[in-house]
């Protein structure tokens, strides 16, 4: 039996989670391990600092309000990997999202497979009138692995995290993820909502 590995591990993180579901892509291979290295060093460099980690590196592509029956989005997540092919993430650098967020991330890079992968899945929830919380269009959305939220440091101490991390080259790393999951949060506890395999390439 394959034990579960959850993306969130930080209780204060999680329970600001608490009722909502994910559909997120985990990468295996070169990925992780790139993503590592620059966790790592952003570790280091926050010592000390209130910051908190994800504990697995992940692509979300959906989210969905609290009281979103599961069900509901484990029949969205298996109409929507039946008609899209399997999705290759690619490291494409370190970066930032600025304040309010402070948000450490590794940059995926933007592919038309992955765009058109979210917003199909968005069609699709918003025709079955699910409510997303993740509103930026698919057009706009910077595809990301987060390493760090950083949202409660002061102005100086994120400029000093901010400047750090343009710092960082993240090694170069592909890989092709076959499977989304659901993810659920209830009860101050995150857990697998199901797995969803992505139709072939051929």
């Amino acid at each position: 039996m394959t034990v579960y590995r959850p993306f969130i591990d930080d209780l204060a993180h999680l329970a600001r989670h608490e009722g909502e579901r994910y559909i997120v892509l985990r990468p295996a291979g070169a990925v992780p391990a790139s993503y590592e290295d620059v966790r790592a060093a952003v570790r280091r460099q926050c010592r000390g600092l209130p910051v908190s980690f994800p504990s697995e590196p992940h692509v979300t592509l959906a989210g969905f309000a609290k009281g979103t029956p599961l069900d509901a989005v484990r029949e969205l997540a298996a109409e929507w990997a039946a008609r899209t092919p399997a999705l290759t993430i690619e490291v494409d650098g370190a970066g930032t999202f600025p304040t309010p967020f402070q948000i450490v991330v590794v940059r995926i890079r933007r592919t038309a497979e992955l765009v058109d992968g979210l917003a199909s899945l968005r069609e699709l929830a918003l025709r079955r009138s699910l409510t997303q919380i993740l509103t930026v269009p698919a057009s706009d959305w910077v595809f990301h692995l987060t390493v760090a939220y950083c949202e409660t440091l002061e102005v100086t101490a994120w400029a000093n995290v901010a400047s750090f991390v343009e710092t960082l080259r993240p090694s170069p790393a592909k890989s092709t993820v076959g499977e989304a999951e659901v993810v659920a949060f209830d009860d101050g506890c995150e857990y697998s909502g199901g797995v969803v395999t992505l139709a072939s390439k051929d």
